[in-house]
């Protein structure tokens, strides 16, 4: 198992105009982010627009990625759904392949409990279990909020479950999982604008969606701490998030898809019901990444 440090991008899906997946340029990203020296892959999640995907799509996409990676960092897949069965489908197909863990959501939409929860990784966990599995919290989402507790309870039942993905967006839940959790469980930070905090608080890195556009600046924060460099990484962490912020202000994964194109990496559009940016919104967001002089 390749352990999971540092900043993985969380990469998009590009999609033509036609909302079919463009391979090609998804093998352009993967060697972009690399050559751009992220420490990890996240394809299929949030940002990757892994639910508006049919499962053939999602494991095409993690074949491509894991391909092209080629092993030179690792590749973790979202392979959640509200679908038992096809958790199970995308996570097996992850370990068939050559990724280096898969991570879930937990079910969505429903409201679910404690015991439904558990049911559900413990479920998919069984079915993989020498491969690592990482809970993906996010709770704006998804409705259901993981606890350390049941984090604790699932490490215990299923060893295979090594990590965490925190997207809830309150750093206490962070510290709470830092402190109820054994020190060998990587914890990763969900928000871009808290990396710099989780990591001197003793966290594995983060899983980001701004380092699938800019990679370089999202790195710096990971690199300047580990090289002592705390005002660097402050620095870089301030930049990072005005950047979450810019993106943030627009409508969710065409921000990210359009400012790639303005790095020379083919993002195309959102899938339906997502919308892609306006010309106006276009141009006033790369007005702002200018102004932070991004671009």
């Amino acid at each position: 198992m390749k352990t999971l440090k540092g900043v993985i991008a969380a990469t998009v899906t590009p999609m033509n105009e036609e909302g079919q997946v463009d391979f090609k340029a998804v093998k352009s990203l993967t060697h972009f982010l690399i050559d751009k020296k992220v420490h990890g892959l996240f394809p299929c999640g949030s940002t990757g627009e892994g639910i508006l995907m049919s499962t053939e799509e999602r494991k095409k996409v993690a074949e491509v990625t894991v391909e092209e990676a080629a092993g030179k960092v690792p590749v973790v897949i979202h392979t959640g759904s509200i679908n038992v069965s096809e958790a199970i489908e995308l996570t097996k197909h992850a370990q068939e392949i050559g990724a280096d863990g898969a991570a879930l959501i937990p079910p969505y939409y429903y409201s679910v409990d404690e015991k439904a929860i558990l049911d559900y990784y413990r479920t998919i966990a069984k079915q993989v279990s020498n491969f690592p599995l990482y809970i993906y919290n996010i709770p704006v989402n998804v409705k259901n909020v993981i606890t350390p507790k049941e984090v604790v309870q699932l490490n215990v039942d299923s060893p295979n479950i090594v990590g965490i993905k925190d997207s809830s967006m309150d750093f206490m839940n962070f510290i709470n999982f830092k402190q109820t959790l054994d020190k060998d469980f990587c914890i990763l930070m969900g928000n871009d604008a808290q990396i710099y905090s989780s990591i001197l608080m003793g966290g594995s890195g983060a899983i980001a969606a701004t380092s699938c556009v800019f990679p370089e600046i999202v790195v710096e924060i990971y690199e300047a701490i580990l090289a002592k460099d705390l005002e660097r990484a402050l620095k870089a962490q301030n930049v990072v998030t005005k950047l979450r912020a810019i993106f943030r202000n627009y409508p969710p994964v065409a921000s990210y898809k359009k400012a790639l194109e303005y790095r020379g990496i083919r993002g195309g559009v959102p899938r339906r019901p997502l919308r892609p940016l306006t010309e106006e919104e276009s141009q006033k967001m790369i007005s702002e990444f200018k102004a932070l002089n991004l671009l």
